[in-house]
Order: C-alpha cells, then structure tokens, then sequence
C-alpha cells in the first residue's frame, strides 16, 4: 500500500465533569458531551464514562440512566489534533438534562497505535458497520478489516465509495490485516427513540507487513472511533498490542 498522504496527527481529549444534582439522562449518554461542547462538526464525541465503562443502556433494560450529583464522570472528543483543539474552545459549564455540568479537568492523548505485530482491538460502544461497495442502510457484522476500517480508510486518504484508490486500499488491508479468532457480540440499544442493533466483541488481528498506511487508518480508529455514526459516540474501540 503506497502512503500517499502525509499523516495527520490525531488527539482524543478526555474531559471531566460533575453534574450538581441528580438526573435522568438520555440511553446513550453522548448527548451529554455534545451539548457540553455546543455540537461541533468533525470530531467524535463519546458517550459518558463512570469508572473506565461508557454509560449507555441496553434497550432490554427497563430502568432509566442517572447520574448523581457531586460526582466524576468524562467523556472524550476524538479527531484530528487542530479540530479537537478548535471544539474545546466552546467547552463551557452548562445547564444540560435539568443538571449544571462543571468542567473539572481535561487530558490530552495522542491517538498513536505502537508498531507490533498483532494486535486487540474491543469494541467498547455499538458499531455500526456499513458495506464499502453498496450504499445501505443495513449494518453488516463481520470481522473483515476492509469492512471494520471502512470509514477510517475513507478519513486517512480522503476517497469516496468507489473510487480506485479506496478500493485499492480496502484491498491492501484485507491482504495487510489477517483476522484471528476472535469473540463477536451484539447489542441493541435506543437513541433518538429508536432501537439500532450495533456491533460488540473482541478482535484479535495480525499484522503481515509493517506498511505505514495501516498504522494512520489505526490511529484514526483510535481517536474517532469505527463505523457510521462514530460523531455520536458509536464505535469506541481500546487498541492493545502484542510485541
């Protein structure tokens, strides 16, 4: 695979918050963190974190999310560096969900997948997986890294579904990329009053040549998450490697 774009840095922030009082906040708490931000464009946004677990609820549970008052939770803004920085800039105390949100702390990270020779890769929010070659509303689940690293491919050499250099791309991780035994769940959760199936589970993926374009398409994945809808908080993944 050619590297034929200079590779862009990409950051996640992670921001701490405290609500003053308790309150009932949508399934998925990604709105939360928008709000909080005034909904910027180009960066992906991650629902609420309490103790490393995103907070979301599945659409089988019949109680409602809370949140208590007085208490820490975070979420995080991934993207490229100069865009995460440029949301931040609106990061503010606001009044969301009937609770005022005041902003403890903030992080920075590099978003930066060590070199290796294989690696983990846990899905931690719902993916919504769509196909490279056919224009649908209906998810896909599968493993296949052309699939699994679709859009992420599309942000790394700026090409458009059907273009030779994204299918030539789509190709080379197929054949860069070998899936191993891995562990693959679904769950099904409710945003915006509607029940949307996602993609959970464990991959476990070899790396066949040590080609740098994988590694931009990784650290993308990193930072702003897999699949469609990853503004909204779908698709957060942890990356571990193996030496």
């Amino acid at each position: 695979m050619k590297k034929e774009e200079t590779e862009v840095p990409m950051m996640i922030a992670q921001i701490f918050v405290s609500p003053d009082r308790d309150a009932i906040v949508p399934p998925f708490t990604s709105k939360v963190g928008k709000s909080l931000l005034g909904n910027p464009s180009g960066v992906s946004i991650s629902p609420l974190k309490k103790d490393n677990e995103y907070l979301f609820k599945l659409a089988k549970d019949q109680v409602v999310l809370e949140v208590r008052g007085g208490e820490i939770y975070s979420f995080e803004v991934g993207g490229e560096e100069e865009k995460v920085m440029s949301a931040l800039l609106n990061l503010t105390a606001r009044t969301v969900f009937n609770s005022k949100w005041t902003v403890e702390d903030v992080t920075l990270t590099k978003a930066c997948v060590p070199k290796s020779s294989k690696f983990v890769l846990e899905i931690k929010t719902p993916a919504l997986l769509v196909s490279p070659y056919v224009k649908s509303k209906r998810k896909v689940f599968t493993n296949c890294p052309s699939v699994l690293f679709f859009t992420n491919a599309i942000d790394v050499i700026q090409a458009e579904r059907g273009e030779d250099k994204l299918r030539e791309t789509l190709s080379a991780l197929d054949l860069l990329l070998w899936p191993e035994p891995s562990v693959m769940k679904y769950s099904t959760i409710t945003y915006a009053g509607k029940r949307v199936v996602g993609m959970m589970g464990r991959f476990t993926y070899s790396i066949l040549n040590q080609d740098e374009m994988v590694y931009h398409i990784l650290n993308d994945a990193l930072a702003k998450g897999i699949g469609s809808s990853r503004k909204n908080g779908f698709g957060r993944i942890e990356i571990r490697v193996w030496d």
